[in-house]
């Protein structure tokens, strides 16, 4: 029996993974397995791919858009400056679509599963403390009763303070701040595709909007902190969306970096996945997609009857993906806020590229097969 802690999108893809192995696992979830928010999310095709493997793809498959080509904008002049041919790239490559959902459709399809199978989810257990007592691990609740297990699998998200002492969470300092806001898509200044991914760069910022369930648009905005976002111009455009993200009702939260470290005792069934692992920045897009992976891997390689440490060195090996992920989500960071000057050549550099050779660089992060 192992008790997953947390039933987010990790923990659920691993649950359901492990039971369809025949592995019994009890989930323990600090709320009621509500999701709070119906924003959307990007499940690229390595992402899809996973639900595949997961039998339930195909479930989600009508309420969810087909994204077909990515756009890249300058939005202090409204320019087009490259477009990335998805479909096409999918097509090339067999890989599965890649896609845009509303997380909610997403976590309600994987519980579904998960209890299907019979799950046990222990609901309001906010867990506080994680201890391995060598030959079981004692779960201590916030209201201080507690439960022994003799398998785990830390799965909570990113708290900023572990609950585990074998996992180490060192921040690092940031000056971004994430919005977040939904809308119909009738309500949005410029024409929006239903199978698009639109992105916008700016000074100092970037916004990201697409089409995620039915008349919704999804829009996420970062902006770095005490700099001017938008430059004022005279293009009729630019200034009604200008209008329009400062009317927006936004969510907002101060973008939270983290070095998490994992020091494991690689002969105890003990494990960490998705954002209780690793920290992935958003400028990938690849956040609801490593959770998927990490769920899907572990489960699936505790599933294959191989030993308890055969499985930490798997996953450790793992972590040469998730290190590049990062790498290149900060890299995409660098080039989405450019600084005026540099933002210039950045422009310029997207114009002149091929964008088909632009995916095939990708290929080793859309292209990967669990």
């Amino acid at each position: 029996m192992y008790s997953i802690i947390g039933s987010g999108i990790a923990g659920l893809a691993c649950s359901y993974t492990l039971s369809s192995f025949g592995i019994d696992n009890e989930i323990f979830e600090s709320g009621d397995t509500r999701t709070a928010n119906n924003y959307g999310i990007q499940l690229s095709p390595n992402a899809s791919h996973v639900l595949q493997k997961m039998g339930i793809l195909n479930k989600l498959d009508p309420n969810m858009k087909v994204i077909n080509s990515i756009e890249i904008y300058s939005i202090e002049k409204l320019k087009k400056l490259i477009t990335l041919p998805v479909n096409e790239f999918v097509t090339k490559n067999n890989l599965t679509n890649y896609y845009t959902v509303s997380r909610n459709i997403l976590h309600k399809e994987l519980l579904s599963s998960v209890i299907s199978c019979n799950t046990k989810i222990k609901q309001d257990s906010k867990i506080k403390k994680v201890e391995d007592l060598g030959n079981k691990v004692k779960i201590t609740k916030q209201n201080k009763s507690t439960d022994t297990c003799k398998k785990l699998i830390i799965a909570n998200g990113n708290s900023g303070s572990p609950i585990f002492d074998r996992i180490s969470c060192s921040p690092i300092k940031n000056d971004f701040t994430t919005y977040r806001s939904a809308v119909k898509h009738s309500e949005f200044p410029l024409k929006i595709n239903e199978d698009t991914v639109y992105l916008f760069l700016g000074n100092g910022m970037h916004v990201v909007v697409y089409p995620y369930f039915e008349d919704l648009i999804n829009i996420v905005m970062i902006t770095k902190n005490n700099q001017d976002t938008i430059i004022p111009n005279s293009n009729q455009n630019i200034e009604n969306i200008t209008a329009f993200l400062s009317a927006l009702e936004w969510e907002s939260w101060s973008l939270y970096d983290s070095k998490i470290t994992l020091n494991f005792d690689i002969s105890r069934p003990i494990f960490a996945i998705g954002d209780a692992a690793h920290s992935i920045k958003p400028h990938l897009a690849q956040g609801a997609s490593m959770a998927l992976e990490d769920g899907y891997t572990l489960g699936k390689s505790i599933g294959g009857e191989i030993t308890t440490k055969s499985v930490h060195l798997l996953m450790s090996k793992r972590q040469k993906r998730i290190n590049r992920v990062i790498r290149s989500s900060s890299l995409n960071r660098k080039i989405f806020h450019a600084s005026p000057i540099v933002s210039i050549a950045r422009d310029f550099f997207l114009e002149k590229t091929n964008s088909r050779k632009q995916l095939d660089s990708l290929k080793w992060l859309y292209g990967y097969k669990v």
